[in-house]
């Protein structure tokens, strides 16, 4: 795995993060203050970093060449979509989405209409995330275009967002008692559910239409290698559903069923992304470091925001 390679995965493990953050965030807001409030400083905190995107993303941004095949060689791809994925135009929209949820993410924390920014905000993420998607993901392989596949991804951010949330205020001290937490471990299941069913629903649909560049994404995916981190990352959202399921809340069930569900997210990540070239120390090194710096601007952001701690024990 080269250095590109690693700066990319770990870009797009981040954005997702953050901007799946943020969408929590939104959500909560509009739903009600109590709903969101146990994980509230979660959420911010990791929706916070997103500055970080531009000094992950500036290197890519001279690198595009190795990264996506559109740059630098002749393709047959159609007129429009060549035109789209024209480097200049592509960075321009990359720098457009940054910028975007970096100022979302700064009003939403700033303002006293978090209802109204949520609402705004919500309506400017939908396509951004969509397209988002397709531009860092999906035009790896540019010969497919798949309407659902940007809700698929952007689903799959959200959902682990919240597992991470979810796991980061039970291993703290002070996390909120399980019984403030049923409604959230709701939705982690209905989200965890609804990731399955949309990316099989999408596999159905390249299937059953025969699609042959779609069936190409799958068979570049069906290798022994491929299969096996895709099975991992079922069974492992298998575990967090089925950890989930039975009624009530407990601290370990929480933790349990959170930290699988990230796992699938990563696993199954790798398996989308699919990583050009074996892994590498330094490439490896380059992950684990990035991640790293990632954490320790969460954990500080976790420490100058409110706690909301009077919120997330107060009971419904």
């Amino acid at each position: 795995m080269s250095v590109t390679e690693a700066l990319y995965i770990v870009f797009v493990g981040i954005a997702g993060l953050s901007i799946g953050s943020l969408i929590v965030l939104m959500i909560g807001h509009l739903m009600s203050e109590h709903w969101l409030a146990p994980i509230r400083a979660e959420v911010e905190a990791a929706a916070l970093t997103m500055p970080l995107l531009f000094v992950v993303g500036l290197p890519l941004a001279f690198w595009l060449d190795q990264l996506f095949p559109w740059v630098g060689e002749r393709t047959d791809l159609p007129p429009m979509r060549a035109a789209f994925l024209s480097p200049g135009f592509f960075l321009m929209r990359s720098a457009f989405y940054l910028l975007v949820c970096t100022g979302l993410t700064f009003w939403l924390i700033r303002t006293g209409h978090v209802r109204r920014a949520s609402a705004v905000g919500l309506a400017l993420l939908t396509p951004i995330v969509s397209f988002a998607a397709y531009d860092w993901v999906l035009s790896r392989e540019p010969y497919w275009w798949s309407s659902l596949f940007g809700f698929a991804f952007g689903q799959a951010q959200v959902t682990a967002a919240l597992a991470g949330a979810i796991l980061v205020n039970f291993l703290k001290p002070d996390s909120a008692s399980p019984t403030r937490m049923v409604s959230l471990e709701r939705a982690l299941l209905t989200l965890s559910l609804l990731t399955v069913w949309t990316w099989f629903a999408q596999f159905i649909i390249v299937w059953l239409a025969n699609l042959p560049q779609g069936a190409g994404w799958y068979l570049r995916r069906s290798d022994p290698w491929n299969l096996g981190l895709l099975t991992t990352s079922y069974l492992l959202m298998l575990g967090a559903i089925m950890v989930l399921v039975p009624s009530g809340v407990s601290r370990a069930g929480m933790i349990g069923g959170s930290a699988l569900a990230l796992l699938y997210h990563g696993t199954h990540t790798l398996w989308v992304l699919q990583p050009k070239g074996s892994p590498s120390w330094l490439g490896t090194g380059i992950v684990l470091g990035t991640i790293l710096l990632w954490i320790m601007a969460f954990v500080g952001m976790m420490r100058v925001r409110p706690s909301y701690a009077e919120e997330a024990s107060a009971e419904p």
